[in-house]
Parts: structure tokens; C-alpha cells; sequence
């Protein structure tokens, strides 16, 4: 009789340690996977290396139009804001068609599809005061997007330029630069 009483509390034991086990189990897969879908963390790297590539992109394209064929003669990028009538048009087809064959060249077939807006800023000699910004140029495509990088280039102006404002100034021009 004492044996089938133990043999009993054995069973009872046996179920009892096996709910236990399969409980833990399931309490350990639970939390393994709010650990690892918690702790992941996504994000768009993709986006942040394209701007970057679009920055470095745009800062090369200014940088070789304001560098000069040759020692003495003026940069492109000089020429295009020395030669731009008052009042600005806010269109330079010169401007336009060097920087924008700059933007879209590509060494594979077909063209990207990148569009600026480029602003002059400069200061007021007798206040000091930075003035409102020249609309330069665009492509004429509207920004719509937040996806935009801004690249600058710093240009020396000297006493030929066609508009009496920009006449020997230093000329912040910055360039908005975007994808469609």
C-alpha cells in the first residue's frame, strides 16, 4: 500500500515538473523575442550615404566651375555673376548649362535626374549687414521635397561686375541641389 501511494506522488511530481519545464520554455522564446525585436533598431541608411554622394556631387560641380582654365583669367562661375544683368533675371543659361551638364553626367548611359535653385548672398560694405538673397538661377523645376542638400562655394568679385551691389564683394553662392 505504501508503494502505490509513493508511485502516485512520483506521477504527480512528473506532470508537475513537466509543466514547469514547458512553461519556462515558452516564458524564455517569449522573452528572446521581445529582446531581439526590441533591440533592432532600422534605419534608412541608404538615404544618408545618397546625400552625401549628392553633397560631395554638388560641392565638385561648384568647385570646378569657380576654378580658372588658366593662371589670369576668371573661373566660369566668376563670369556667370560678373556678366548677369541687374535686375537679376534669376536665370543664367550660361550657369545653367555648365552646371547642370556637371550635375548629370554619369558614367553609364542615361542622365540622373538632379535640380537646383542657386542664391547669391553677400554683406552691405557700410553696414555689415548680410543682405536678402539674389535668386542666381534655378533649372526651373520647383522644390517639393525635403530631400535637398546645400553646397557652397565662395567667390571674389572684383570691381567688373555688371551689377554695382556684387562690385568688389566676397559672394557666398549656395546651391540647393535635389532629385525628382
Amino acid at each position: 500500500m505504501g508503494g502505490y501511494g509513493d508511485q502516485d506522488m512520483v506521477n504527480d511530481s512528473a506532470q508537475l515538473y513537466t509543466i514547469e519545464g514547458i512553461s519556462a520554455a515558452i516564458l524564455m522564446l517569449v522573452t528572446a523575442y521581445l529582446v531581439i525585436s526590441s533591440s533592432t533598431i532600422i534605419t534608412p541608411q541608404e538615404t544618408h550615404i545618397t546625400d552625401m554622394q549628392l553633397e560631395q556631387l554638388g560641392h565638385d560641380a561648384l568647385l570646378v566651375l569657380n576654378t580658372p582654365k588658366e593662371y589670369g583669367t576668371p573661373s566660369i562661375l566668376y563670369q556667370c555673376i560678373r556678366d548677369d544683368p541687374p535686375p537679376h533675371s534669376g536665370f543664367n543659361a550660361a550657369f545653367n548649362a555648365y552646371f547642370t551638364q556637371l550635375l548629370n553626367t554619369r558614367i553609364f548611359s542615361g542622365n540622373d535626374s538632379l535640380h537646383f535653385k542657386v542664391q547669391l548672398y553677400h554683406r552691405d560694405h557700410s553696414s555689415g549687414e548680410i543682405q536678402p538673397p539674389i535668386d542666381f538661377t534655378s533649372d526651373g523645376v520647383g522644390y517639393f521635397r525635403e530631400n535637398a542638400v546645400k553646397v557652397t562655394q565662395w567667390v571674389k568679385m572684383g570691381s567688373d561686375a555688371s551689377d554695382p551691389d556684387l562690385k568688389d564683394k566676397i559672394i557666398l553662392v549656395e546651391a540647393l541641389i535635389w532629385r525628382s
